[in-house]
């Protein structure tokens, strides 16, 4: 059995800089999307008993990067057309705002894990294939926890949107946080389907998050534009 025991959601940086000041001198030289969901994960693994050995699988942005490295770009294209290019001096925080899975890296490091770990990349739909992971992990017996994460922003560019997300899964019955119950997933099912999608690492799970509320069996059918457009999917669980 997988069952949901906390879950959290980020997107005011203002507010992680004011009411988590360690946290924020952490990630501050990260892009949005890796600090969003180190926000989200920092809340969550709380409730885990040993954050060290948990299995981690993170979904990469499908809007990675940011305004600063784009600006360092154009930097380099401009130095390549004048022959100036040797004189170039990069600043070494703008290399990890081109790694698409930061959020996984910088994690393993502030929490010490050496448990299994999984990177998903940018394409749309990756979350549901993130969860079918971490349900099979689990199930398996491989790890007693999981953390399923996720980070993106609307555009690489200075005062977009963006949202992190993050989900603690255990294999024993406790209570998710939010309201107290068991939240139970079970499976996940998949039927062939073409759809237009909307590319977003982290909107997709909110959305199911903001599905789990009354006592019951949920057979919840994600959204077509947060699928991967290939595929109908729907996520399979109860709420105890």
């Amino acid at each position: 059995m997988v069952y949901l025991v906390a879950a959290a959601q980020s997107s005011n940086l203002a507010k992680v800089r004011e009411q988590q000041p360690e946290l924020w001198r952490q990630v501050r030289r990260y892009n949005l999307p890796a600090q969003l969901a180190l926000a989200a994960a920092s809340v969550v693994m709380k409730f885990s008993h040993d954050s060290s050995t948990a299995a981690v699988i993170s979904l990469a942005p499908c809007q990675p990067g940011s305004a600063d490295l784009y600006r360092w770009g154009d930097v380099v294209t401009s130095g390549m057309a004048s022959g100036t290019l040797g004189n170039m001096r990069m600043n070494p925080t703008q290399t990890l705002h081109a790694v698409d899975n930061l959020a996984m890296s910088a994690f393993a490091i502030a929490h010490r894990n050496h448990a299994y770990c999984l990177g998903l990349g940018g394409a749309a739909g990756q979350a549901w294939c993130g969860l079918e992971a971490m349900i099979e992990r689990l199930s398996a017996g491989f790890e007693e926890e999981a953390l399923l994460m996720a980070g993106d922003q609307d555009a690489a560019e200075d005062g977009a949107a963006g949202l992190g997300v993050a989900l603690l899964f255990s294999v024993h019955a406790r209570p998710y946080s939010t309201f107290e119950r068991r939240v139970r997933f079970e499976s996940i099912t998949r039927h062939r389907q073409l759809s237009d999608v909307k590319p977003h690492a982290a909107n997709g799970l909110a959305a199911l998050l903001s599905s789990i509320t009354e006592r019951g069996t949920l057979a919840y059918v994600v959204p077509p534009e947060h699928t991967d457009g290939f595929s109908s999917v729907t996520v399979n669980l109860e709420v105890l």
